[in-house]
């Protein structure tokens, strides 16, 4: 098997639904399911976040009309239902159902369309970034599917497409962002900018702590806190089990 990355990039004001990812840079999605047929697409999907951030999640998706998962020629109508499946302080669990008119296809669409059975979808949203994950033969020809994409991006898109090279990880015991606290994640993210994990090491907790205006304790209780759950986790021999060893919340 094969794995291909279809990964969608936005202007601010092009997709409403993006701009709340794109104004909250700690909220995060991803696919824990999704199923399409050329007619109609099912899918779950786990979304986390602050507070804040969820409430204009939330305040965005009750009044969704047009699709945000339509990467090509998005943007127009659709048949849309959903539900909460599951709400938390910082969590949330939607299951949804769209058609999609004539002239809008998204990826899964598109995968039904020229690959029919057999292709498995994943997707992550957050910031500016929407990416698709398709895992098929590994003859499969994507070609047809970044090429109508391609052909009909919308105005405030920006298409890039690889042929994943490592070797496929769809385990539901991979560590994904969905389980980390945001601020924990950010924590990680800003040593990742700063070179805080590169070595020679470019930044010290100080110096990043200074620059983003944190009080060095609580940027050392996060990031710390965050390497301890990556490292159980990929260590455990089995899925994490909500509420053992999950990085506590804050």
């Amino acid at each position: 098997m094969q794995e291909f990355a279809f990964t969608v990039t936005y202007d601010s004001g092009a997709d409403d639904l993006m701009d709340v990812f794109i104004d909250h840079s700690e909220l995060y999605a991803r696919t824990v399911a999704c199923h399409a047929t050329t007619e109609t697409m099912w899918r779950v999907d786990d979304v986390t976040g602050s507070r804040d951030a969820l409430s204009a999640y939330d305040q965005r998706l009750a009044r969704l009309s047009r699709c945000s998962t339509l990467q090509g020629m998005g943007g127009c109508q659709i048949d849309w239902t959903h539900e909460v499946l599951a709400t938390e302080p910082t969590r949330r669990v939607i299951y949804s159902r769209q058609s999609e008119g004539d002239g809008c296809r998204s990826i899964p669409y598109l995968a039904a369309k020229y690959l029919g059975d057999g292709t498995l979808c994943r997707a992550e949203q957050h910031g500016a970034t929407y990416e698709w994950r398709l895992l098929a033969d590994d003859e499969t020809a994507m070609s047809p599917i970044y090429d109508e994409l391609s052909a009909n991006l919308r105005d405030g898109l920006e298409l890039a497409f690889e042929r994943v090279e490592s070797t496929p990880n769809w385990e539901t015991n991979a560590i994904t962002g969905s389980e980390l606290p945001h601020k924990q994640r950010e924590a990680l993210e800003l040593g990742v900018e700063y070179g805080y994990y590169q070595t020679p090491r470019q930044s010290s907790v100080q110096d990043i702590a200074a620059a983003e205006g944190i009080p060095v304790s609580t940027l050392q209780y996060r990031l710390t806190s965050a390497e301890a759950w990556l490292a159980t986790t990929f260590l455990s021999n089995g899925p994490v089990e909500r509420g053992q060893q999950q990085a506590p919340r804050e």
